[in-house]
């Protein structure tokens, strides 16, 4: 965005923030990316996942951040009982299971049980791997096209840029016509709260075009897994796990359904 400020007296070199008293651009490609859009599409949107996130924390298992519960949303944590007997076990419990008026229903997950969910269930995909692929095809066709969204932003833009001339003539005529200020200023701030508010209805479409493309791109990663994978897993893979798994929600009773980059949400068989 050019001109988000402008100098108002050159002699003093006095900088002004610019609310619209001279017209400001936005231009695209203007210098090489440093990454691909692809890459920076979807790091965007994981940065806004986790910012909604609960209790969120980074780790190196593969589990860390990946485990949700169904009671409030919060991430489980790791935990070792019996760390220095036989008996010794990791277990995986939401981190605000005592720390709510009402102690959540979800119960730990033992983590050698999970990593057998996770087989049985990736087992069940492969099996379905043509038909998910067959379906995902048609899938990424309606993704692409984002015409309908791109002609709702041009109309938005269109509408945005008719509020600022406006309230670029409110300015100019203020400053050469005797006004009421008090007039001024109501229409003055009408405007402007128009014209925000069409910004943000932009915003919005803007963020509703990007994540249908990265759940595109996601899908695309999903189905080169599958292509890729021929035979069954006899054993848990943190790589792939890493690969194709968003996050595992827990829920009363030990019920969990995987979620998969893609989307698609599986229950794990009891």
């Amino acid at each position: 965005m050019l001109q988000k400020k402008f100098t108002v007296d050159f002699l003093t070199k006095k900088i002004k923030r610019n609310e619209g008293e001279v017209p400001q651009y936005y231009v695209e490609n203007s210098h090489p990316a440093i990454i691909s859009p692809e890459v920076f599409d979807m790091v965007q949107m994981e940065i806004k996942n986790r910012k909604d996130a609960r209790w969120y924390k980074t780790g190196r298992n593969y589990f860390s951040g990946k485990i949700i519960c169904g009671d409030c949303g919060s991430f489980y944590g790791r935990k070792v009982w019996h760390s220095n007997d036989k008996y010794r076990k990791i277990i995986w419990q939401c981190n605000s299971k005592y720390k709510n008026q009402e102690k959540c229903k979800t119960p730990f997950i033992n983590e050698e049980d999970l990593k057998k969910a996770f087989v049985e269930v990736f087992n069940g995909v492969i099996n379905n791997k043509e038909e998910i692929l067959r379906g995902y095809e048609k899938v990424i066709k309606e993704l692409i096209c984002t015409k309908d969204l791109d002609e709702k932003i041009n109309g938005l833009e269109r509408q945005a840029k008719e509020i600022l001339d406006e309230i670029n003539r409110c300015i100019r005529d203020n400053a050469t016509k005797a006004q009421d200020q008090e007039e001024y200023m109501r229409r003055y701030n009408a405007l402007v709260e128009g014209y925000e508010s069409v910004r943000k209805s932009i915003e919005d479409v803007e963020n509703e075009r990007f994540e249908r493309l990265v759940k595109k791109d996601r899908i695309e990663e999903f189905m080169n897994v599958l292509r890729e994978r021929d035979g069954l897993l006899d054993e848990f893979d943190g790589e792939l796990w890493n690969m194709v798994i968003e996050l595992v929600k827990v829920y009363e009773g030990g019920k969990m359904v995987f979620v998969f980059k893609d989307g698609m949400e599986v229950e794990s068989i009891d």
